[in-house]
């Protein structure tokens, strides 16, 4: 099976997931575009690491149901916090980096507890 709810998904928790990687993928490529001139690699790098979010967060706006969206935006939310938390922010920088990957974590986490708790 592969929707979480067949005809009664709740969309908000996946539209405001999507949205969240919408943003996560704006901040990413604005940073890419800081780095353009003296890092290419870390420009390809974060090009790739916004691109990513796409194709779950496309996939939970048309259907939130979608069980395998949920769990591939579970995994890349967990990558995410880990890649952030290795770049070892402190203070403000921590909330700021785990925002978007914490908040998708959350929805997914209601997400799977509304169809399965």
């Amino acid at each position: 099976m592969t929707t979480l709810d067949h005809a009664g998904a709740r969309p908000y928790p996946a539209r405001i997931a999507a949205a969240a990687g919408v943003a996560g993928i704006a901040v990413h490529l604005a940073l890419a575009g800081g780095h353009a001139g003296h890092a290419p690699a870390v420009l390809a790098g974060l090009a790739v690491l916004a691109l990513v979010c796409l194709p779950c967060g496309v996939q939970l706006w048309r259907r939130p149901g979608d069980r395998a969206a949920w769990l591939s935006l579970l995994a890349l939310s967990g990558l995410m916090m880990l890649l952030h938390l290795g770049m070892r922010p402190e203070g403000a920088m921590l909330a700021v980096v785990l925002a978007v990957p914490a908040l998708q974590a959350v929805l997914g986490a209601v997400a799977f507890l509304h169809r399965y708790g």
